[in-house]
């Protein structure tokens, strides 16, 4: 076995490589780099493809090189427009508000670049492990762009947590800076005002805009350079007035929510979702991000339960989106992809779904072998084997489920081949021995056997890693299916149930032997005992087996069937008593051991010297 094992993982280093972690890992990398270089100069270039390629690597490295020796550049809030202890500006508030909007920006474009690297990382990590000899050129190209992926990702992470610890303190901040804030709610108003008249203007020359396009579009294919700009300014301009009026909004709301007018500042903010769908995709994602943090805002000055009330509809889908963001938030990583709740979730779901119809499988099985009476051996193998299948499949098709890559299965046969050699040979032996008992099926549910001259029963339940044995005495005995492998084991009714036994007996000296067996074959034909007679090579005898120190000894050898197979013992108490009986009725003596004593008395003349027998 160990021997397989070891066989098994040299054929298969041959065909993989490993991911070299020296090139992100470690306190010697430097030194490690000036060894790759080396091998890059010493690489020959046959064609274009060998140069170009070559030239990528040699720019890797020079970016491995650099970003050993930089550091991420985080930006820092302007807090200095909430100077301590001062009044702030409203302008000044909304460009706090801005800043944080702009780190959850920044964080946000952070973790999609980590999802990408992740993705790529992956992708370079089966072909670096599924390398092929025509690819194996490529391999130190693909080692060097995993290195610089994994090096991104880990500077992304440390400024992605950096960010998060900013933006902590940084709402925290502005929050309790909303006290300071001077805001003038007439001058916002009119202000709001002045904004909304804008809209009828921007409509009619967008609307204007659209019916020149057209006209265009009748006669050319495409609209003219000078109409395209039109529109885009127009565009923007919409997009400007809005983004101003959003912003208008947002500082009344938090004017009133200063004021303790909780009710109307909650209907203003709300009342901005509206403006928000008009946005472009950009500008939609930005000012969501300013909405959560107003959020953390209101409910911290006017209660969870009152933010809720104002928006059941926003409040839901809140709700929806919180639970949606933590089930699907990041637990770990493994295989180059990221693990969440509902991962987990999806596994225990379509395991406990797998077990169940495995189990559905087995019943119905065994249902229909009393139906369409099938044998019990053969309904418990086809629902053993169908239950295993199904329940294999089902780890398989849960393990896909999370992106679990089949394709390096070789790596997972390696372990489990080395854990199989040293502490799992047993029972992966026992297992194995299930599976051929099942096929061979040498033993069946319900055949008679006998293990060793202790152990002897029926076989009341198969499984993969062990037999149940119950004993004539009652007595479950649990055998491991390996034994039954490797050791020889006795089938009472593997073919059918005649078996001869042999029921020793003995006369005395003198009885005739044609005697003794006229009287017993002629009484166990007049007898109740149950015995076979046909065909007639199963015939009934008397065998004389020896002549012993004080008796004759016999043997009545007779072919059972039945339950008299399945109990020998109680089978040769049944014939013995039997015997008893019938050399008793017809006067046979049964002989006991005698023993002959002579004693010599001491004194006595050498001619006087004879035995004396008591």
């Amino acid at each position: 076995m160990k021997f397989l094992t070891l066989l098994f993982l040299c054929t298969f280093s041959l065909y993989a490589a490993d991911i070299d972690t020296k090139l992100y890992e470690g306190n010697n990398t430097i030194a490690y780099y000036e060894e790759v270089e080396k091998l890059i100069e010493k690489e020959k270039s046959l064609d274009q493809a060998d140069i170009e390629r070559i030239a990528t690597e040699r720019m890797i490295l020079e970016n491995l090189k650099n970003m050993l020796s930089s550091k991420s550049k985080i930006h820092p809030l302007p807090n200095a427009l909430l100077t301590d202890g001062q009044n702030i500006r409203a302008e000044n508030y909304l460009s706090y508000l801005n800043a944080l909007a702009d780190t959850y920006a920044t964080i946000d474009i952070l973790k999609e670049e980590q999802s990408n690297m992740q993705s790529k990382r992956k992708y370079l990590s089966q072909s670096i492990q599924n390398i092929t000899t025509e690819d194996k050129k490529n391999l130190l190209l693909y080692q060097l762009q995993y290195a610089l992926y994994k090096l991104k990702g880990n500077s992304n992470s440390l400024s992605i947590k950096a960010y998060e610890n900013l933006v902590e303190e940084g709402e925290k901040a502005f929050n309790q800076a909303l006290q300071r804030v001077l805001f003038e709610i007439p001058a916002l108003k009119k202000n709001m005002t002045e904004t909304e008249k804008r809209f009828p203007t921007i409509e009619q020359e967008a609307v204007a805009l659209n019916l020149t396009k057209e006209r265009e579009l009748i006669h050319q294919k495409s609209i003219s350079k000078v109409l395209s700009d039109k529109i885009l300014t127009n565009t923007m301009d919409r997009m400007a007035a809005l983004t101003t009026k959003i912003d208008q909004n947002i500082l009344l709301s938090l004017a009133y929510l200063q004021k303790g007018e909780n009710q109307t500042s909650l209907d203003l903010f709300n009342s901005g979702k509206i403006d928000l769908a008009t946005l472009t995709p950009e500008l939609m994602r930005y000012y969501a991000f300013k909405r959560t943090i107003l959020k953390s805002l209101f409910k911290e000055k006017a209660g969870n339960v009152a933010l809720a009330l104002s928006n059941v509809e926003e409040s839901a889908e809140s709700l929806y989106d919180y639970t949606y963001n933590k089930l699907t938030e990041s637990l770990f990583v493994f295989n180059e992809r990221n693990i969440s709740i509902i991962d987990i979730i999806k596994v225990i779901l379509v395991l406990i779904f797998g077990f169940m119809l495995a189990a559905f499988y087995k019943r119905k099985i065994m249902n229909l072998a009393v139906k369409e009476k099938l044998s019990t051996s053969s309904a418990k193998m086809i629902s053993s084997f169908g239950y295993y299948l199904i329940a294999f499949i089902t780890l398989l098709v849960a393990l896909k489920s999370i992106g679990l890559d089949f394709s390096n299965l070789g790596l997972i046969a390696g372990a489990l081949s080395i854990g199989i050699g040293f502490g799992l040979q047993n029972l992966v032996s026992n297992l194995a021995a299930g599976i051929i008992l099942m096929f061979e099926r040498t033993i069946r549910l319900g055949d008679y056997i006998e293990i060793s001259d202790t152990i002897r029963g029926t076989v009341s339940d198969m499984k993969m890693r062990s037999t149940t044995i119950t004993t004539n005495d009652n007595i479950d005995v649990i055998i491991p299916n390996s034994s039954f492998i490797q050791n020889n084991v006795i089938n009472w009714t593997l073919e059918n149930d005649i078996r001869r036994i042999h029921i020793p007996f003995s006369v005395a000296y003198g009885t005739p032997n044609e005697k003794v067996e006229e009287v017993i074959l002629e009484e166990l034909k007049l007898s109740n005992l149950t015995y076979v007679t046909k065909p007639a090579k199963y015939t009934t005898s008397i065998w004389m087996t020896a002549m012993g120190s004080s008796s004759v000894d016999y043997e009545l050898i007779v072919w059972v069937r039945g339950q008299a197979t399945l109990k020998p013992s109680g089978t040769k108490s049944d014939f013995l008593k039997f015997i008893y009986a019938a050399l008793n009725k017809h006067h046979i003596q049964i002989p006991f051991p005698q023993l002959d004593l002579h004693v010599k008395k001491s004194g006595q003349k050498k001619d006087d010297d004879a035995p004396q027998t008591i």
